[in-house]
C-alpha cells in the first residue's frame, strides 16, 4: 500500500540505476535556467543558440518532463517515454555541438557525448533490468581524468580556476576514481564503487563551485546533478518501490504543485522579460536622444555665442584697434565662472597669437599649425568645430573657431576652446547603469566615456562594434564585451557636429530583476515540490496505514480473531470503507457461525437419524429372521405370540413413519411448501381424542395422561390435521423424557380472548441457556442428550412453525434440570369467533 524500499545488494543497486534519471533530470535544470533565466547565456559562448534560447530550454523540458512522468507511470503508453528521449537527445545534441564542440569545450564535448550514447544504449541492457548510470559515472571521471593530465588548461579556465598548479593531480584523483568505480562494478565489489562514488561525489561537487563562481547556470546544475546522483548511489542502501498510496500521491500532488507554477512562472518570465526588454531598449534609445540633445544645445550654444561676439561692432573696434585690454575684459566674459568656454583667445590671419586665453595663461605664439587654424582658413564665415587636441599645458581641448571681418580685407579669428575634463565632470542625463561614450567619427577619438574617464584615445566601442556598424545617424544592436558576455549598444549622431553618442548596457546587469524573478519562481517551485513530498508523506502515511489496517482485517476474515474490527477514524472515503469492511465482517462471523452451527446440526443430525433409523430397523429385521424360522418350523407360533410379535413390528413401522415424516415436514419448512388446510373443529374433542390414541398404544401409560379442558366445546377454524401432530409431539415429548410412571397434564382453556393450551411435565427440565434454541431444528438440550429418549430433535421446530403459521405462538418454560417443563400454545380468539 505504499511506497517502500527493497533491500537489494549495493552491486546490483548500481547495476539498477538508469542514465535515464540523470538526464531527464539535466534536461530539468538545463531547461528550467534557459526558460527562465536566458540572459545568463548571453556570453560569446552561446552566441549561436542565444536567439534562440527559450525554445531550446523549452525542448530541454518538454521532453525531461515526459521523460520523468515515464518514470513515474510505468502504465503510460511506451511512447510518451520515447518522445521524451528523442525531444532531450535533440537538445542535448544541439547544445553539445552549438556551446561544446564549435568553442571546443573539452569538458562539455566529452560530457554531453557520453550522456548521449549510454542513453541510446541503456534501451537494450534495461530489457535485462541493468541501468547504465554508473557506467556514465565511471566513463566521465576517466575521460575527466585523462584530460585533466593532457590538457589541464581547459579546465583552469573554466571549473578548476581556484586549483591552478594542481590541476593535474585533481585529474588523477578522477581518473583513480573511474578505474576504481569501473573495477568495483567488474568484480561487483560494493566497497570499492561506495568509496569510488563518494570521492566523486566530493570532485564534481568541487567543479560545482567553480563553474558558480563564473555564473555559468548550465555547467553548474549538470555538475550538481553528477554530485547527487553519486552521493546518492554511494549512501544508497536500499531500492525504492515505486508503488502504493504513497508514491501515487507524492507524484500526483508534486506534478499538480510543481507544473503550474513552472509553466506560470515561465509563462510571467517571458512577458516580463520582453516588457523589460522593451523598456530597456526604449530607456537607451532615450539615453541617446537626451546626451544628444545636450551635445546639440552646447554646440549651437557655442557657436551662437561666438557669432554674437565676432560680429559685435565694439569688439570689432577693440581688435582693430589693437586695444589689448578691452579684448581681454571681452575674452574674460568667455572664459568666466558663468561663461561657457574654458578658454577663449584671438589670432590674426597668420596664426600669431593677438590676445591669449585669460585662463589658461597661455603665452604668445604662433598657431598656424593647428588643425582648428587650418579648417577655420578654409571653412568661410561659419563657425568651425574642430578636432580634439591637447594644449601645450596637456590639457584635451575641442574648440570653435569664428573668422572676424576687421574690414580693409583683414580678418582675426575668435577661439573658444572646451575643456574635455570639465565635460567628462556634467552629470550623465542616462541611468547610471548604462556606459555612455562621445566619440568623434573623424578620427575615433574618445570625447567623453563614464566608465573610466579616459579621453582622446580611441573609442572602446569601436573595437567592440566597429565603425562600419555605427555608420547609421541612429539604432540599436546587440555585441560582445572583452569578458565575452552580451551588451545593448544604442548609439545616435549629434546634429551639425561630427560626434556620436554611444549607451551601452550589460543585458545580464539589466536583467538582473527578472533573473531574480525567475530564481524565485523556481525557488518556490522547489519548495512546493517539497511541500508536496512531506504533505503527500504525511497524507499517504495515515490512507496507507489504515489500508494495510483493512489489507490485515481481509486476510483475517474467515477467522474468529477479534482483530478483525477495523477502526473507522475521521469521515472519509476510507473510514466509509472501513465502516463497511466492519459492517461485512460482523455479517461474515455471524455467516460462519450460522454454518458452524448448521454443519454442527448436520453432524448432530445424521448422527442422530442413522441411530434413530437404524434403531427400529435392527428389531424389525430380528423379529422377520424370527417370524421365518418358526414359519419353516413345524411347531409355529401360538396366537398370543402372533400378536405380540406383530404389535411390536407395527410399532417400529410407526416409529420409522413418525421420523420420516418429521423429515418431510422440515424439508417442506425448508422449501417453502408448508401449507395449512383450516376448517372449522373443535379443539377440546381433538385433545380427547390425542391423548387416547397414546394411551392406547402403551398400556404402560394408561392413566399418565390427564385432561383439563370444559366441558362446552371450543370450536374455531384451524387445521386439524396440523393441531393434531402439535398436541401429540408436545405430549410424547413429555412423556419420552419423563421418569417412568410420571403425570402429564394437558390444559385446554379460553384465557384473555385467545385459546391457551399448556402440556405440562415432571421430567428431566430443560438448563436456562437451552430455552432460547430450543424450537431450532436438530437442537437439543444438553441434558436430553444424557437422558436417551430416540428422537431427532425436529418435533418443537414443527410445533412452532405449525403454531406461527395459525398466528400463535409457543414457548416453554423450566425452572431448570429435574424440575420439568410447561410447554404453552396460544391461538388466537378470532378464528374462533369466525368459526362460532
Amino acid at each position: 500500500m505504499r511506497a517502500g524500499c527493497v533491500t537489494v545488494p549495493a552491486v546490483e543497486l548500481l547495476e539498477r540505476a538508469r542514465v535515464e534519471w540523470a538526464a531527464a533530470a539535466v534536461g530539468l535544470v538545463v531547461g528550467t535556467s534557459m526558460v527562465f533565466v536566458p540572459y545568463e547565456f548571453g556570453s560569446v559562448l552561446f552566441q549561436y543558440i542565444y536567439p534562440h534560447i527559450r525554445l531550446l530550454g523549452s525542448l530541454f523540458l518538454a521532453g525531461a518532463g515526459m521523460m520523468l512522468v515515464a518514470l513515474m507511470y510505468p502504465a503510460w503508453p511506451a511512447f510518451v517515454g520515447r518522445v521524451g528521449r528523442v525531444f532531450v537527445l535533440a537538445a542535448v545534441a544541439i547544445y553539445w555541438w552549438v556551446v561544446c564542440v564549435l568553442p571546443v569545450s573539452l569538458t562539455g564535448t566529452v560530457l554531453y557525448l557520453l550522456l548521449m550514447v549510454l542513453l541510446v544504449m541503456e534501451r537494450r541492457t534495461l530489457r535485462r533490468g541493468q541501468g547504465l548510470l554508473a557506467v556514465f559515472l565511471a566513463s566521465v571521471a576517466l575521460c575527466f581524468g585523462a584530460l585533466l593530465v593532457w590538457a589541464p588548461r581547459g579546465f583552469v579556465r573554466f571549473a578548476l580556476a581556484s586549483l591552478g598548479p594542481y590541476a593535474r593531480w585533481v585529474g588523477l584523483l578522477f581518473f583513480l576514481m573511474g578505474v576504481l568505480l569501473a573495477v568495483g562494478l567488474w568484480r561487483r565489489k560494493p566497497l570499492l564503487c561506495r568509496l569510488a562514488l563518494g570521492g566523486l561525489a566530493l570532485l564534481f561537487l568541487n567543479m560545482t563551485a567553480g563553474v558558480a563562481s563564473w555564473r555559468a547556470w548550465s555547467g553548474m546544475s549538470v555538475y550538481a546533478v553528477l554530485t547527487l546522483a553519486c552521493a546518492l548511489l554511494a549512501g544508497g542502501r536500499r531500492w525504492p518501490v515505486l508503488a502504493g498510496v504513497r508514491w501515487r500521491l507524492f507524484r500526483g500532488m508534486a506534478l499538480a504543485s510543481v507544473l503550474p507554477i513552472v509553466t506560470v512562472g515561465a509563462v510571467a518570465s517571458f512577458l516580463a522579460q520582453k516588457a523589460l526588454e522593451a523598456e530597456l531598449h526604449g530607456k537607451a534609445q532615450q539615453a541617446v536622444a537626451a546626451e544628444t540633445a545636450w551635445l546639440e544645445q552646447t554646440a549651437t550654444m557655442a557657436r551662437s555665442l561666438l557669432r554674437v561676439y565676432s560680429r559685435g561692432p565694439g569688439f570689432i573696434s577693440l581688435v582693430r584697434a589693437g586695444n589689448r585690454e578691452g579684448m581681454r575684459e571681452r575674452l574674460a566674459l568667455l572664459e568666466g565662472e558663468s561663461g561657457l568656454f574654458d578658454a577663449a583667445w584671438l589670432l590674426d590671419e597668420a596664426g600669431d597669437t593677438l590676445m591669449p586665453s585669460v585662463r589658461l595663461n597661455r603665452a604668445n605664439g604662433n598657431f598656424a599649425h593647428r588643425t582648428y587654424f587650418q579648417e577655420a582658413l578654409k571653412g568661410g564665415a561659419e563657425v568651425q568645430l574642430s578636432r580634439p587636441f591637447v594644449t601645450r599645458s596637456g590639457e584635451p581641448y575641442i574648440v570653435f573657431t569664428m573668422p572676424m571681418d576687421l574690414g580693409a580685407g583683414r580678418r582675426a579669428f575668435l577661439v573658444g576652446g572646451l575643456s574635455l575634463r570639465r565635460l567628462a565632470l556634467q552629470p550623465m542625463l542616462a541611468s547610471r547603469g548604462y556606459h555612455v561614450e562621445i566619440f568623434d567619427r573623424r578620427d575615433g577619438s574618445l570625447l567623453r566615456e563614464t566608465e573610466r574617464g579616459d579621453v582622446l584615445t580611441r573609442a572602446p566601442v569601436l573595437e567592440l562594434v566597429g565603425a562600419e556598424a555605427l555608420t547609421r545617424p541612429d539604432g540599436l544592436l546587440e555585441t560582445f564585451d572583452d569578458t565575452g558576455r552580451r551588451l545593448l549598444v544604442a548609439h545616435a549622431r549629434v546634429e551639425g557636429t561630427p560626434w556620436t553618442v554611444v549607451v551601452t548596457a550589460r543585458l545580464r546587469e539589466a536583467f538582473a530583476p527578472v533573473t531574480r524573478m525567475g530564481a524565485w519562481v523556481v525557488a518556490i517551485a522547489v519548495l512546493a515540490g517539497a511541500i508536496a513530498l512531506v504533505l503527500s508523506q504525511w497524507v499517504g502515511r495515515d490512507v496507507a496505514q489504515r489500508l494495510e489496517t483493512l489489507r490485515d482485517g481481509f486476510a483475517a476474515l474467515g477467522t474468529p480473531a477479534p482483530e478483525l474490527r477495523v477502526q473507522a477514524q475521521g469521515d472519509d472515503e476510507v473510514a466509509h470503507l472501513a465502516q463497511g469492511f466492519n459492517d461485512m465482517a460482523a455479517r461474515i462471523d455471524r455467516t460462519q457461525k450460522e454454518l458452524r452451527e448448521a454443519i454442527a446440526i448436520r453432524d448432530q443430525f445424521l448422527s442422530m437419524a442413522s441411530h434413530e433409523l437404524r434403531t427400529p430397523l435392527t428389531p424389525l429385521k430380528a423379529t422377520l429372521e424370527l417370524l421365518i424360522r418358526q414359519s419353516g418350523s413345524a411347531q409355529g407360533m401360538s396366537p398370543e405370540r402372533q400378536r405380540e410379535t406383530f404389535a411390536r413390528l407395527n410399532r417400529q413401522v410407526d416409529r420409522l413413519t413418525r421420523l420420516i415424516g418429521d423429515m418431510l415436514d422440515v424439508s417442506r419448512l425448508q422449501s417453502g411448501r408448508f401449507t395449512l388446510t383450516e376448517a372449522p373443529m373443535d379443539l377440546v374433542a381433538l385433545a380427547r381424542e390425542v391423548l387416547e390414541r397414546i394411551q392406547s398404544t402403551r398400556p404402560e401409560r394408561q392413566g399418565l395422561v390427564s385432561l383439563e379442558a370444559p366441558a362446552e366445546s371450543l370450536v374455531g377454524r384451524w387445521d386439524e390435521q396440523r393441531l393434531d401432530q402439535l398436541l401429540t409431539n408436545l405430549v410424547e415429548n413429555a412423556l419420552r423424557y419423563s421418569p417412568p410412571g410420571t403425570p402429564v397434564v394437558m390444559r385446554v382453556r379460553e384465557e384473555d380472548g385467545q385459546v391457551r393450551v399448556e402440556v405440562e411435565d415432571r421430567g428431566i427440565g430443560i438448563p436456562a441457556d437451552s430455552l432460547p434454541q430450543l424450537f431450532t431444528p436438530f437442537f437439543r438440550a444438553r441434558n436430553a442428550a444424557e437422558h436417551y429418549a430416540g428422537g431427532l430433535g425436529l418435533g418443537l421446530a414443527i410445533c412452532r412453525e405449525i403454531v406461527e403459521r395459525h398466528g400463535g405462538r409457543i414457548s416453554a418454560k423450566s425452572d431448570g434440570p429435574g424440575q420439568g417443563t410447561c410447554f404453552t400454545v396460544w391461538l388466537p380468539r378470532a378464528a374462533v369467533a369466525d368459526a362460532a
